[in-house]
C-alpha cells in the first residue's frame, strides 16, 4: 500500500507529492519545527499549507484526511485595534478564513501573542500579549492546536505563558512546545479516522534560560 502526502499552498495549488510505502495504520509523526526563520505569514496575510494523506487503494467515496498550517496568529497590538473598532468582536479577523479552518480534520497555528492578563513586559518593543477573551476568536476559526514554540512565548514571562496555556487547555485547544519540564516537549497525538498524528513544536531562537527541562 502507498499513501502519499500532498503539500499545498495558498498562492500555487500545484501540488508536490511525496510517495512512502507503509501499512495502513501505521504512525504518521510529523514534526513541526517553528522559529522566527520558519515562520508564517501575519494574520491578515494568512497563507496556509494543505496537507492531505490518503491511500490509493481507498475507495472513491473515502475522503482523504485534511489537515491544515497556518503561519503567525498575533492578536495583539494593530489587530487588536482593528478589532476594537469592529465591536471587539474577536471572531472579525477570522471571518473570511475560518470556513476553510473549520473544513480541514485539524487546524494548526502559531500563537504568538500569549492569551492572558498576567505578567509583566520583559521589555521588548516587540512583546506581544491578547486580552484573555481573545480565546473566543481562536475557538471560532476552529485551531485545534497551537504552537507556543516561538521567541514571543515568554514576552510577559512566565506567569503569562503558564496562565495561556491553561487557558487554552480549559478550552480544548491543545498547546504544543511550552510548558513546565517535560510538558514542553510532549507532543499533541491526534487519532483522525483510524490515523494517529502526532504533533511537536519547537523554536531556534531565545536565551537558553527558556530552554524547559525534559
Amino acid at each position: 500500500m502507498v499513501r502519499r502526502i500532498i503539500l499545498f499552498s495558498q498562492d500555487n495549488f500545484n501540488p508536490v507529492v511525496y510517495n512512502s510505502k507503509m501499512k495502513r495504520l501505521t504512525r504518521i509523526l510529523i514534526l513541526i519545527l517553528l522559529g522566527e526563520s520558519l515562520a508564517g505569514l501575519t494574520l491578515f496575510f494568512c497563507q496556509w499549507n494543505i496537507v492531505e494523506i490518503y491511500s490509493e487503494s481507498l475507495s472513491p467515496r473515502e475522503k482523504p484526511i485534511r489537515l491544515i498550517f497556518v503561519g503567525d496568529v498575533m492578536l495583539n497590538r494593530g489587530v487588536a485595534r482593528q478589532i476594537e473598532k469592529n465591536k471587539s468582536d474577536y471572531s472579525f479577523p477570522f471571518l473570511k478564513i475560518a470556513e476553510e479552518l473549520k473544513g480541514a480534520d485539524l487546524a494548526f497555528g502559531n500563537l504568538e501573542s500569549q492569551i492572558s492578563d498576567q505578567g509583566s513586559n520583559v521589555g521588548s518593543i516587540y512583546s506581544f500579549r491578547a486580552k484573555p477573551a481573545a480565546i473566543e476568536g481562536l475557538k471560532f476559526a476552529g485551531f485545534d492546536i497551537l504552537s507556543l514554540a516561538n521567541n514571543h512565548a515568554l514576552d510577559y514571562g512566565r506567569p503569562a505563558l503558564t496562565d495561556s496555556l491553561n487557558r487554552l487547555l480549559d478550552n480544548e485547544l491543545n498547546p504544543v512546545g511550552a510548558g513546565l519540564e517535560d510538558q514542553a516537549f510532549a507532543p499533541v497525538i491526534k487519532n483522525i479516522r483510524g490515523t494517529k498524528v502526532a504533533f511537536f513544536a519547537y523554536a531556534d531562537l531565545g536565551s537558553a534560560s527558556w530552554l524547559a527541562k525534559a
